[in-house]
């Protein structure tokens, strides 16, 4: 190769564990994630020579740290817990922030520092037993995966707003319910009732579950048909009046991943095959403030930033690429790829290469650790096209993109990820009161029915407003006209 780029940055490992491959009937975090490490150096074909010069190793903040305890603990030290499960050791250990982006985020990061030589070789690694969490509790067993260690690290842990104030107190406490606005103001957008949607995302789903067959550590396979995503057999109950069991995420998932990264100088010294080798060439992060407060609310005007940046990094258009896996734990996160992409000529089950969070499993903040691997899988294989990968954190309001190649881009990446994207928040009124406009609803799902709406409102004055609206459960609320009072606790909408 005559312009060999030494100093790029290169996947030039990576694997994944389960429980289908890690013995034992309650394996702690650090088990799956030791050994995905070591199924990740084996996949160098250099795994002693890797191991001994690994750098630096960064963590995905597990669930158990995240606010989300099911009562197991934790390491003090997850980075380290984790290497040292995996066999390895390194100088610097780093503990991610909260959220899906993450495990692209912190690629990003870390193969920037390759590129200006301040790091020559990292581990990433995710890993989360949830699942095991979740059978030890219902079986009535204590799990103590706590691990003492007085070894500094840097530690990530932000204070991001993902839900407001205002959210929380109208009654938006979970994913489902914050996405669910997101769902209903794109289906509203699209001028379709509740039905015709119910098909849009049947459809995308069911291609999905086609995908998760072909990943051995697919926590929940097997082809689910359209007209059975939308029925409420075997336990496809309502979440909220947009979702069901199967549209979101499904946490309980035992599973670790990792990948290593160097430079292709330091792959050649070690002899790492070629085509082993995974190259990024373009990287975008973007973020937004807190849904009520966005002025697009049925898409994403943060992926509408961060895939045409990454791509234009890598010199690339849309067109060009092959391999693709969009962060998928509810539809619409799918669907705001989809509609900024414009790629018609792509199949729905073309936009992931795992089977998404509902199929092949949402294991907390780490998912795209595995879409990491399988596009790797994929490009190894054919790797005639550019892949693409988007990582997504809180309620779309955290967005990562890597663009990737099995030779060398055409165009070097600077190591510098693209981050341009600056919103201009929508003006909330805390104390709304007069005629408004619903411009998205959400309506819990609960085993008594369904709880009053949860309405995102726009004032006569053009300001964003939340309210309560308790109404038939089949009024569709959407673009009506209400009346709003504020109220201490909740504001309270009727019907003009």
């Amino acid at each position: 190769m005559g312009n060999f780029d030494a100093r790029a940055p290169v996947i030039i490992g990576v694997g994944e564990a389960s429980r289908k491959t890690v013995a034992g009937e309650w394996p702690a975090p650090r088990e799956l994630a030791g050994a995905a490490i070591k199924v990740a150096l084996a996949d160098t074909g250099q795994s002693q020579a890797v191991a001994a010069v690994v750098h630096t190793i960064a963590a995905i903040r597990t669930f158990e740290d995240s606010g989300v305890s099911l009562g197991t603990g934790s390491p003090d030290n997850a980075p380290e817990a984790f290497g040292a499960a995996g066999g390895i050791t390194a100088k610097r250990l780093i503990y991610a922030d909260v959220g899906g982006q993450s495990p692209q985020a912190m690629l990003n990061e870390l193969a920037g520092d390759i590129r200006r030589g301040t790091c020559d070789m990292a581990v990433l690694v995710a890993a989360e037993a949830t699942g095991t969490a979740k059978r030890a509790r219902k079986a009535g067993i204590s799990l103590d995966w706590s691990l003492p260690s007085d070894t500094p690290f840097d530690n990530r842990l932000s204070s991001f707003p993902i839900l407001s104030r205002t959210e929380i107190r109208h009654g938006i406490i979970s994913m489902p319910l914050a996405y669910s606005l997101i769902e209903n103001a794109r289906r509203m957008a699209l001028g379709l009732d509740g039905a015709a949607y119910a098909r849009e995302m049947a459809a995308l789903w069911s291609a999905f579950s086609v995908k998760a067959e072909t990943r051995l550590h697919a926590q929940f396979p097997g082809f689910r048909s359209p007209e059975a995503l939308q029925s409420g057999d075997n336990a496809n109950y309502p979440l909220t009046d947009i979702y069901r069991r199967w549209h979101v995420a499904q946490d309980a998932v035992d599973l670790g991943g990792a990948v290593i990264l160097t430079s292709a100088g330091k792959a050649r010294d070690l002899g790492v095959p070629q085509d082993k080798w995974v190259w990024l060439a373009g990287a975008a992060e973007a973020a937004e403030p807190p849904l009520s407060e966005r002025a697009v609310i049925h898409r994403s005007a943060a992926l509408d930033f961060a895939i045409p940046a990454a791509l234009g990094q890598a010199g690339l258009a849309v067109t060009d690429l092959g391999p693709v896996d969009i962060y998928s734990c509810f539809p619409c996160a799918v669907f705001a790829a989809v509609d900024s992409m414009q790629d018609a000529g792509r199949a729905l089950g073309d936009y992931t290469l795992t089977g998404g969070l509902s199929f092949f499993g949402g294991p907390g903040n780490g998912f795209a650790m595995y879409n990491i691997a399988a596009m790797v899988d994929a490009l190894r294989r054919d790797g005639a096209k550019p892949a693409i990968l988007t990582a997504n954190g809180g309620v779309m309001s955290k967005q990562a993109v890597g663009i990737y190649t099995a030779t060398q881009p055409s165009v070097p990446w600077s190591g510098d990820v693209a981050k341009g994207y600056a919103p201009t928040p929508r003006a909330l009124d805390d104390a709304p009161q007069g005629t408004a406009r619903v411009r998205s609803f959400v309506r819990p799902a609960g085993k008594d029915g369904f709880g009053p709406a949860t309405a995102l409102l726009e004032t006569e004055g053009g300001a964003r407003a939340m309210a309560v609206i308790d109404c038939p459960v089949d009024t569709d609320l959407g673009n009506a006209v209400v009346y709003v009072t504020p109220g201490e606790k909740r504001h309270i909408a009727t019907f003009v």
